[in-house]
């Protein structure tokens, strides 16, 4: 217990010394689901599923026991930040791909040792999906270069089959498929539709969709038939995959192939909320439970989005969790996947009417009362979701009444676009392109004008190779729906990111992730000062949303810093400083001056210094 006093002490002590004092209010969100994917047998006699743990704590394969429910954790943090894949090759061990860039691994069951088997391929830093060949090679395609790898169980190779497309806005291979005469499928996207037949033993590579069908947006999908051949869609079209070319209008349903998860008459299922082991009887159709020790796995905050009768919510990621802290009484809800989108939560804005939440993967908006039970679809209660787009960065009020989002474009793409919600009926707008090939990042209302300010980028979806030169302001006015005035206070910029109007009328945003910082003047509409900030970059979402105290400061957080832009002489300064401010991931300031922040999955707070 001394101990225990003694470092509870020291940290506050340290926090004191670096200016403000932070506090850890919990863990947001845990994912108490495990998907279970292959199981090997113990030399012991027992057997083991196997799962992929990504979380903020680490990357491991994460085996669970059959006979007795004990988790066992081989680390793979080491080897880079990635997704997981894994198979069971015919000599009973797992193999795995993972790492930054990928590594292939192999855990020996009889030793009961990892071993890195080497990198195939740089860079390679993500993928989607992976397949066994019928000679037992474990294949992987990688992002960003549409490079295909694999691994040889039989004699621990592991090699790269080269570079598929040569664009550079292709860089994905999405969910290959390999044909009995071993020829590996490989769908490349998003960019546009590709489709590669790759040899595998020759190692030749085709192209083999026809010009009318890689125009599209996106990438064509392929699974094999029941004969051992790989079929594909391509939008509407459905073909048989040839390694020279397809056969338009010919197909076959996906093969059913054995359950890797069964063993005898046991179908393994998946883990619960409750930590309880599905296990349905093949022949009985009954189920049983087994009480694992899995406790679940933490989840990143990605946006702490607003105040709301006394509770604070946000969003994580990996999945889009929504969560609420009760400030009286310290209890920390997660309300699960409240948005259409699943990936993560971009934002949450408080209404009267209740909560508005943007989210990723598609740009989409929902609306939930959490006064009310949570009682699908009515609440939550889906909005929109945008036709090509895919990251809805903020929700912003306008001067109209209405609720405004700017997107950035889905995969490969460019050009985002800015869309409209009444919050009275729920009815929306959209319009494309409004700033041509940029994306639409940050919004403010200028009630003086009728206008929004908004900011925008370059750069588009993942992967998209940018145009336009230099970003840009603009401002749209709401009534003529039109943009009506284009600026660029920092001449060379490529994004402009979180703009916040301070009391004076002026809007201060940031620029290029928050190095620099510009003052604009809406109704004059002139930029009236540039300057420095006193941090080489801004956490997300780089400002409040609003300034705050009686100078009306405009808060933002920077490295291990809390900074301040002073709208009365448009000065800058770092107010405090805490080592915890360097995760900080999404962040709001409430009306008494209380900062709230993530830092990986906790949720924590410190209030702002006394405006002097």
């Amino acid at each position: 217990m001394q101990l225990l006093i003694t470092h509870l002490l020291a940290a506050v002590a340290t926090s004191l010394l670096t200016g403000v004092t932070v506090e850890d209010l919990g863990e947001a969100a845990r994912v108490r689901t495990l998907a279970l994917q292959q199981i090997t047998h113990d030399p012991d006699g027992h057997h083991i599923a196997w799962a992929a743990y990504e979380a903020e704590d680490k990357n491991a394969l994460v085996g669970v026991r059959l006979d007795n429910g004990d988790v066992i954790r081989l680390e793979t943090t080491h080897f880079g930040r990635s997704h997981i894949t894994m198979t069971k090759a015919a000599d009973g061990n797992l193999y795995a791909y993972t790492g930054n860039p990928g590594h292939f691994l192999k855990y020996d069951v009889v030793k009961r040792k990892l071993t890195d088997l080497g990198v195939p391929a740089k860079p390679a830093s993500y993928w989607i999906g992976s397949a066994v060949g019928p000679d037992g090679c474990f294949y992987v395609g990688t992002y960003p270069q549409t490079t295909l790898v694999r691994c040889d169980p039989r004699t621990g190779k592991v090699d790269s089959l080269g570079r598929l497309s040569d664009d550079p806005k292709e860089c994905y291979i999405i969910h290959p498929a390999i044909s009995d005469d071993n020829v590996v499928y490989c769908p490349v996207g998003l960019h546009h539709r590709e489709l590669w037949a790759v040899d595998a033993v020759t190692g030749e590579k085709k192209q083999i969709l026809p010009t009318g069908l890689t125009k599209a947006q996106g990438a064509p999908s392929v699974w094999i038939g029941d004969d051992g051949q790989v079929y594909g869609r391509a939008g509407g079209t459905v073909f048989l995959c040839r390694r020279d070319g397809i056969t338009v209008g010919k197909t076959k349903p996906a093969h059913r192939r054995t359950n890797p998860l069964q063993i005898g008459d046991k179908i393994i299922g998946s883990i619960g909320d409750d930590g309880r082991l599905a296990i349905t009887n093949a022949k009985t159709k009954s189920v049983s439970f087994l009480q694992t020790r899995f406790e679940g796995s933490p989840r990143n905050i990605f946006s702490v989005g607003c105040e709301r009768d006394g509770c604070i919510y946000g969003g994580t990621v990996f999945p889009a969790f929504s969560f609420r802290y009760d400030t009286r009484t310290g209890c920390m809800t997660n309300f699960g996947i409240l948005t259409s989108g699943p990936i993560q939560v971009y934002d949450t804005l408080n209404h009267s009417k209740g909560l508005f939440l943007s989210s990723y993967m598609r740009a989409s908006v929902d609306f939930f009362d959490p006064s009310q039970p949570i009682r699908k679809p009515d609440n939550p209660r889906h909005i929109i979701t945008v036709n090509g787009q895919e990251r809805p960065a903020q929700l912003a009020l306008g001067p109209d009444a209405m609720l405004y989002s700017g997107t950035w474009p889905s995969k490969g793409r460019l050009g985002g676009a800015l869309v409209r919600v009444n919050p009275d009926d729920f009815s929306h707008k959209t319009w494309t392109q409004i700033i041509t090939n940029q994306s639409i990042h940050r919004l403010v209302s200028v009630p003086k004008t009728g206008e929004l300010l908004g900011t925008s980028s370059i750069h588009g979806g993942s992967s998209a190779i940018p145009t336009e030169k230099e970003a840009c302001i603009f401002l749209w006015d709401c009534k003529q729906e039109k943009v009506v005035f284009t600026a660029q206070p920092l001449p060379g910029t490529k994004t402009y990111g979180a703009v916040v109007r301070a009391a004076n009328g002026l809007v201060y945003g940031v620029a290029d992730g928050g190095t620099k910082f510009y003052v604009f003047d809406p109704v004059a509409r002139k930029t009236v000062f540039t300057g420095v900030l006193p941090v080489k970059g801004l956490h997300y979402p780089e400002l409040a949303d609003e300034p705050f105290g009686p100078r009306g400061l405009i808060y933002g957080l920077g490295e291990d810093a809390i900074i301040a832009i002073d709208p009365t002489d448009h000065s800058t300064k770092v107010v405090a400083r805490n080592p915890s401010l360097k995760q900080a991931f999404g962040f709001c300031i409430t009306h008494n001056g209380m900062l709230y922040f993530g830092a990986g999955s906790r949720l924590m707070r410190c209030q702002l210094p006394k405006q002097e």
